[in-house]
């Protein structure tokens, strides 16, 4: 088992971009074989129930929204997606470092007609981890423009040098409140450089865990978009857990200022962890029952702030 090799290598220009705007559109990083693995695995989590959010009520129809994470630990699909898609050395490029660990997967169904928006945030704020060499990359197996959600970044903003509350979908607040929200973007956007990119399958974003970002809901009447990302970290990331941020379900053992590895995080460059991840190549680890409860007590109890949804 071994992460293959992208078609071809990012060029200088597109590091320079990265370390300049903290995003780059990656044009056809995987392959049509990845795109229909996502396509049937993304399907079937849309169609199951997720440990990560509550069961859905008898005769209730399926959420126009549905967000699931680390799905790579309970789904065979999506570990094999992390584990051996291209994903790992493009990410050790523009880090520049020796290894590369994965830190989890994020997925976001949006149907069509969607109203949902995902609030402007950075991600660096969500998580309990400190470093420069965090950064994510994001696929849809949908076409994607404007109409039907297109991720939106504001470049340059993972140099402002500032942690802002973390707002996730519906408003659900995962950091300190003692950080600031972030300013009204939307109220008057020609104040900020707001960059995006309409894909085809295949291609990815991949941007900074500083770099703020978000998008409008779904419009398209005819095209839903399928989407995973996945978040990775390199050389100087270590753990450091600060105020309410999101709560990991795993009993991962670090401590504070470790730096990041093990089962829960594991090394995938130079060479994938076996030792670390011999209970996951068996089958399916489920999330600790006890930390599983105190998640479910934090998002009974967490700061929520008005989100405006859209209107078609």
């Amino acid at each position: 088992m071994t992460p293959e090799f992208p078609p071809r290598p990012l060029t200088d220009d597109e590091i320079a971009a990265y370390r300049r705007d903290g995003v780059i559109c990656i044009r056809q990083l995987y392959s049509p074989a990845w795109v229909e693995h996502l396509k049937r695995t993304l399907d079937r989590i849309y169609d199951s129930p997720s440990p990560f959010g509550p069961p859905p009520q008898p005769g209730a129809s399926l959420p126009k929204f549905r967000g699931d994470q680390f799905m790579w630990q309970i789904d065979d699909d999506v570990r094999d997606f992390v584990l051996q898609a291209p994903t790992a050395h493009v990410m050790q490029q523009v880090f520049g470092s020796q290894k590369v660990n994965f830190f989890y997967d994020q997925i976001f169904i949006k149907k069509q007609l969607t109203p949902d928006p995902t609030p402007w945030h950075h991600d660096f704020s969500f998580w309990p981890f400190a470093g420069d060499q965090i950064a994510s990359i994001w696929t849809s197996v949908d076409a994607v423009d404007v109409e039907s959600s297109a991720l939106e970044f504001i470049a340059g903003s993972h140099l402002w040098d500032k942690e802002w509350k973390a707002v996730g979908a519906g408003g659900v607040v995962l950091s300190s409140s003692e950080l600031e929200q972030l300013p009204d973007i939307d109220a008057d956007r020609s104040r900020f450089k707001i960059v995006s990119w309409d894909l085809q399958p295949g291609d990815a974003l991949l941007f900074h865990a500083r770099t703020v970002h978000g998008s409008r809901g779904n419009r398209s009447p005819h095209a839903q978009r399928r989407a995973i990302t996945t978040r990775w970290c390199g050389d100087d990331v270590r753990f450091a857990p600060r105020g309410l941020c999101m709560p990991i379900p795993w009993q991962h053992g670090l401590r504070v200022g470790d730096p990041i590895s093990g089962a829960t995080f594991p090394q995938v460059l130079p060479e994938i962890d076996l030792q670390a991840l011999a209970d996951r190549l068996k089958g399916p680890v489920p999330p600790d029952p006890q930390l599983m409860a105190q998640v479910a007590q934090r998002f009974a109890t967490v700061e929520r702030v008005p989100v405006r949804m859209e209107v078609f």
